[in-house]
């Protein structure tokens, strides 16, 4: 069952109905590309989200099925939350966004000195943006099995 409330039909509109917001995929990307996948994780991102909205935001991405939150296996008080299929296929959103930043904002993303673990460094060193996409499916997929040993 989604909870996103969809204003209408429009493929656009419903595509930021669902992840438009200015966490959404900030926490999807924290997940697939660092595998961070408890609150306490999640909750350091640099970007500095509140701990309320990152609360909000991981309900909302599990009931719109992009995440799933499971029961850690030995400790009852931590949750695992992984990407599911759905949440994985976003990868190509942000791929998209990635080659908008890296072609039209590039010099506000080099660092001294480099940093080769950033997105855009390892985006602008791919292949393709296909193979992007599929290293990085690929990678999360396995880190999600090794996860949940399933």
């Amino acid at each position: 069952m989604n909870k996103s409330t969809l204003r209408s039909h429009c493929p656009i509109t419903t595509g930021i109905d669902v992840i438009g917001d200015k966490w959404t995929l900030l926490i999807i990307r924290h997940m697939l590309f660092r595998h961070k996948h408890t609150y306490g994780e999640l909750i350091d991102m640099k970007e500095k989200i509140a701990t309320k909205v990152l609360a909000q935001r991981l309900e909302a991405l599990a009931a719109d099925g992009l995440i799933e939150k499971r029961n850690h296996p030995t400790n009852k008080k931590v949750f695992l939350y992984t990407l599911t299929d759905k949440g994985i296929d976003t990868i190509e959103i942000m791929a998209k966004i990635i080659n908008f930043s890296v072609t039209h904002y590039r010099s506000q993303m080099q660092t001294k000195p480099l940093d080769k673990t950033k997105l855009s460094y390892i985006y602008m060193h791919a292949k393709s943006e296909e193979d992007f996409i599929k290293n990085a499916k690929k990678n999360y997929i396995k880190f999600r099995k090794n996860l949940l040993n399933f």
